[in-house]
């Protein structure tokens, strides 16, 4: 007897206009309120080449933000059925029958959703309120785009694009959390210093902390950024182990993470096309180095120990990775652990008090803490769990026959999306995965066959 199919859970957000009322059974996202822009930021946008695209571009990012949040995913299963309704100021575009395929392809394909998009005529003005000069001119596609965040990756690549050319040609986008993190001798007025709108979640909360959407805020912001200043080139900053590891190793659960993979990203490039009848380039310049390669090319041009100590790469919340009212990071998580790593291959030391896990070579994992650290939680231990064999998957990819056909699958399709042979992309690939084992091992081998990251994998 066949068991039935699980039903997917279903959400309907609409997204109206300040004073609008959603229709009954949907929940609604005024703009104003849930979605907030910020004036002063959102000038910092308006070039010449401002229309009402952009701006409904930028609801957009927000509406999927905000979906994303408000619904958990099931216990069982992974996707959910979010049916989004948005005012847009070009309906016939956006209802454009491969406008809309485009979008509900790509971020089916990051989020592993199915989206079904509406879109309605917008009655308030995209220019409502501004009035802001241009700060470039239409036509420069000598300059490089590339996101900027609090992250390793991202202020590492910065620095190293800014290191191969002239640095007034790379404009960094501000994708991340804080308000300015950018190096200190680059603070200089600038436009896309801030993401001009916030998601509110109130009341209702974050429902789900996944948040695969991330990936389609950071390509189209980046994309708008680089219509608007008239280039063509976007780069993407993540090294290698970050941009494939996470589609290489297999899963029990949940669905692949494709935000840094070249596939998205040729998904994110349609998306731009058929909205904008603009074409970008993504290319991610890192993609066959490992991220402890990486810093240390950054670390080779930059002379000041606190551009990388600084940055965050930790996934917990600040209430489980939060010491002595300072944040740190967790220390344990996949993201932790590969930071660990890098640092460790590219032999820079880091200070301790970056992570609540202060010793990794403890043989008890309640040991490895900072003193007077009291939340250690099971779920944290299944988080470093999980982090910890992620990797070892990824360095046991290399050698073990058990890989091979999916490696030549990935090392296909990869060819297929960066327009070289798949001979090519296998080399590349297998040669990234054996300097991922080589970092791997010898971090391994420092931290001990006695420590509770060894025990974990034994």
């Amino acid at each position: 007897m066949s068991e039935a199919p699980l039903e997917i859970p279903m959400i309907r957000v609409a997204v109206v206009e300040p004073g609008a009322k959603g229709a009954e059974g949907w929940r609604t996202a005024e703009i104003g309120k849930a979605i907030v822009f910020k004036t002063e930021d959102l000038n910092d946008y308006r070039t010449k080449n401002w229309d009402s695209r952009i701006y409904d571009a930028m609801v957009l990012i927000a509406a999927v933000e905000y979906c994303d949040k408000a619904m958990k995913r099931p216990g069982f299963g992974w996707a959910r059925r979010i049916e989004l309704q948005l005012p847009v100021h070009d309906v016939a575009l956006w209802q454009n029958p491969r406008v809309m395929d485009c979008i509900a392809a790509a971020l089916k394909f990051l989020t592993g959703d199915e989206w079904i998009l509406t879109f309605t005529g917008a009655k308030v003005s995209a220019d409502n309120d501004f009035g802001q000069q241009s700060l470039f001119e239409w036509g420069d596609p000598g300059r490089t785009i590339t996101p900027f965040s609090d992250g390793l990756d991202s202020r590492a690549v910065s620095a190293i694009l800014a290191a191969q050319g002239r640095i007034d040609r790379l404009i960094r986008v501000r994708v991340g959390s804080k308000a300015d993190d950018r190096p200190v001798r680059d603070r200089r007025k600038v436009p896309f210093l801030n993401i001009p709108f916030s998601v509110n979640m109130k009341p209702i909360g974050i429902k789900e902390s996944s948040v695969r959407s991330r990936g389609f805020k950071f390509t189209l912001l980046s994309a708008l950024a680089a219509y608007l200043v008239g280039t063509h080139d976007v780069a993407m900053p993540e090294s290698g182990q970050g941009a494939l590891g996470p589609t290489l190793v297999p899963t029990s659960h949940g669905y692949e993470d494709y935000r840094n993979h070249p596939r998205f990203l040729r998904k994110m490039q349609d998306v731009f096309e058929a909205l904008f009848d603009y074409s970008i380039h993504f290319r991610l310049p890192q993609l066959w180095k490992t991220k402890g390669q990486t810093l240390a090319e950054f670390a080779a041009i930059e002379s000041s120990p606190e551009e990388w100590n600084k940055t965050r790469s930790c996934w917990q919340q600040s209430r489980n990775s939060s010491f002595d009212k300072t944040r740190r990071h967790c220390g344990i998580c996949a993201a932790c652990m590969l930071r660990r790593l890098s640092f460790h291959s590219a032999g820079i030391s880091e200070p301790i008090e970056n992570y609540i896990w202060e010793d990794l070579r403890s043989e008890k994992f309640e040991g490895g803490v900072v003193p007077g650290f009291t939340k250690v939680t099971r779920a944290m231990q299944r988080y470093g769990i999980a982090g910890a064999l992620h990797l070892d998957h990824l360095a046991e990819m290399r050698s073990s026959p058990l890989y091979r056909a999916r490696l030549k699958r990935h090392a296909w399709q990869l060819a297929e999306e960066l327009q070289m042979t798949t001979i090519e992309a296998e080399e590349r690939l297998f040669g990234l995965l054996e300097q991922h084992d080589r970092e791997w091992k010898a971090f391994m081998k420092d931290l001990g066959p006695k420590s509770f990251v060894a025990q974990w994998l034994a």
